[in-house]
């Protein structure tokens, strides 16, 4: 078995932070909804993930723009 390429390992990363970032979001709205404390790192790292996924697609479009 072969290593995966960059994009296609970058595309698994990419994959399992958008997971990780729905259920975080999902616990995160949960809890607000139920009245129950959040812990102060939840928003941090929600908007973390967002700020990553932001990237990536950002980044997809500019190489597709610049033809590699």
């Amino acid at each position: 078995m072969s290593a995966p390429s960059r994009p296609g390992l970058l595309r698994h990363v990419s994959i399992v932070a958008c997971l990780v970032g729905l259920a975080t979001a999902g616990v995160f709205l949960l809890a607000t909804w139920k009245g129950s404390p959040t812990p102060a790192w939840m928003p941090m790292l929600l908007a973390m993930v967002a700020g990553y996924e932001l990237v990536q697609w950002g980044q997809g479009l500019w190489l597709k723009r610049a033809g590699r």
